[in-house]
Parts: structure tokens; C-alpha cells; sequence
């Protein structure tokens, strides 16, 4: 009985330390991830006053591409830096006719360092936190024909938690469903010749499948 307890006892702890197997320090891992969010709404309406019938359309289009570089200082925890690139396009369509029609388009980029941690619960899967900040420009049009574009810089800071899948040691694929966010902007009209800025700063948490990331990460030296 005692002898059948120590080989027991053996095997559970051979089978927590290959739980906990670690992404050893010294590794580099090179990846990126990508996101992609549509948002559509349209609507008709008939008039029994000899107005005719009328629609519209409206369509949001998102699409993020982050390519990153980190290192593992010690074992699961590495440092690094990502460069964010983001477009977003906005169409709104009415009939009859085009006076309401509209195409508007945004651009911003983030760049900085990040420190990610891996929780590998087995060889194959686990759990990710990553922290990043740094710099933030974004480029605006105006809201009408008439008003001015606007371009913002300033820094950003980020909390986002997420899964990672690993079918061969080498290769990670990951995803995630938003997290923590701080931005803090100086906005001008481009092309402004005064000093005009408005300083704008903002602090949410933002979870669901329009922030749904998915990203992959080779592993070089495991």
C-alpha cells in the first residue's frame, strides 16, 4: 500500500511539473496579430403623404495589424515591442438621391514596448496577460464636407489578458477578446496654422467579438 502511495505520489508530481512546463528564458518570439470588425445597419420607410419611400444604409469597416518582436528575460516572461497599424472606414448611402452619401476614412498607428506573461497550464495550452504603452497618432476626417480633418497625438497604455494554443512547440496561435485601455491625445485641425489643440483623455474596458484578436507567434531557440 505504502509502495502503490509513492508511485502515486510520484506520477502527480511528475505530472504537475510537465503542466507547468515553461517557455525557457533566452527565447525569442517573432509574430503579430489581426483584427477585423464590420458593423452594418439599414432602414426603409414608406410615407402615405405622397412623400414616396425612402432608405438608407450605414456600414463601419475596422481592420487592425500589429506585427511584434519580444525576448524571454527569465522563463515565461518576455519583453518586447509592437507596431499597431489600424484603418477604419465608414459608408452611409440614402435614396433617392446622393445629397446624403458619404465615405469617410481613419487611420492611426501605436508603437511601443510591452511585457507579456505566459501561464502554460501543459506543453500545448495556456494563458497570456500583456501590458504595452507608448506612442499614438491618429488621423480624422471631418464629420461633414465642411469640417476640417483633425490629427491627434499622444501616448496609450493597454492591459489584455488572452489564450494561447501551441501545436507544435514552436508555433503559438493566440486570441483574445478585448481588455483594459487608456489613451491621452492632443487633437489639432491639420493644416491648422494656430496653436488650437483640445487635450482629450479616455479610460474603459472593452470585451466582446468586435475586439475578437487573433495572433500567431514563432519561437525561435525552444
Amino acid at each position: 500500500m505504502k509502495k502503490s502511495f509513492s508511485i502515486f505520489l510520484l506520477c502527480a508530481t511528475a505530472s504537475i511539473a510537465h503542466a507547468q512546463s515553461p517557455i525557457k528564458a533566452g527565447t525569442v518570439a517573432l509574430g503579430g496579430s489581426i483584427n477585423y470588425s464590420h458593423n452594418g445597419e439599414e432602414s426603409s420607410s414608406n410615407s402615405n403623404y405622397g412623400y414616396g419611400s425612402y432608405s438608407s444604409s450605414f456600414s463601419n469597416n475596422i481592420l487592425s495589424i500589429s506585427p511584434e518582436v519580444s525576448y524571454f528575460v527569465v522563463d515565461n516572461l518576455s519583453v518586447g515591442v509592437a507596431l499597431t497599424y489600424n484603418t477604419q472606414e465608414i459608408n452611409v448611402k440614402s435614396s433617392p438621391g446622393t445629397s446624403g452619401n458619404s465615405s469617410r476614412s481613419a487611420t492611426g498607428v501605436r508603437v511601443g514596448p510591452f511585457v507579456r506573461y505566459y501561464r502554460m497550464l501543459n506543453d500545448q495550452f495556456g494563458f497570456t496577460g500583456t501590458l504595452g504603452g507608448g506612442y499614438e497618432h491618429d488621423t480624422q476626417p471631418g464629420s461633414t464636407s465642411a469640417s476640417a480633418a483633425t490629427k491627434s497625438d499622444g501616448f496609450y497604455a493597454a492591459l489584455t489578458p488572452g489564450i494561447i494554443f501551441l501545436p507544435i512547440p514552436k508555433l503559438g496561435i493566440g486570441a483574445s477578446i478585448g481588455g483594459l485601455g487608456y489613451t491621452r491625445l492632443n487633437v489639432k485641425p491639420d493644416g491648422s496654422a494656430n496653436n488650437y489643440t483640445n487635450t482629450t483623455s479616455a479610460f474603459g474596458a472593452s470585451f466582446g467579438l468586435a475586439q475578437l484578436t487573433f495572433s500567431g507567434t514563432y519561437f525561435f531557440g525552444r
